[in-house]
């Protein structure tokens, strides 16, 4: 089974210059964990989810190393949360993003996703942005043509 069968086409993205508080209501509206990023010609730039604006909260390396996580307030943590809505995506974006193409065989992107631990890859065609593949929807697909649901 090739990516083109099997990847979602009608997907949503957001641009750089976006704010986490419109990724942040994209991804709880749709129950999705990530997005691409794009610019005007929807060429792929990037790619948010909802590990990298969960991670702009956590404690910083020099947090940790001074002390112990007992004596981290976390609590006081999440209050960082409603300053990483306002940041650009541009700031917390991924922009190594590991692509395939439409004609890749399914399950060479599940090895590369699981080698990798990533549970999304976007689908170029170029630098075009045409689809993306999850972990989930490959499973599925197997799961349906084996199962002959």
């Amino acid at each position: 089974m090739k990516v083109s069968e099997v990847m979602v086409k009608d997907i949503y993205t957001v641009m750089p210059q976006d704010s986490i508080k419109k990724v942040v209501a994209i991804l709880c509206t749709n129950r999705i964990t990530g997005v691409p990023v794009v610019n005007e010609n929807y060429e792929l730039l990037g790619i948010i989810s909802e590990k990298d604006i969960l991670q702009a909260m956590y404690p910083k390396y020099n947090e940790l190393y001074d002390a112990s996580l007992s004596n981290i307030d976390f609590e006081e943590l999440e209050k960082r949360y409603k300053d990483v809505t306002t940041m650009k995506i541009e700031n917390l974006m991924v922009k190594n993003v590991i692509t395939a193409t439409p004609d890749a065989p399914i399950l060479k992107v599940a090895s590369l996703m699981i080698s990798k631990n990533i549970r999304r890859i976007p689908i170029v065609d170029g630098k075009r942005l045409v689809g993306i593949i999850s972990q989930g929807a490959i499973h599925q697909a197997i799961f349906r043509r084996e199962l002959g649901i």
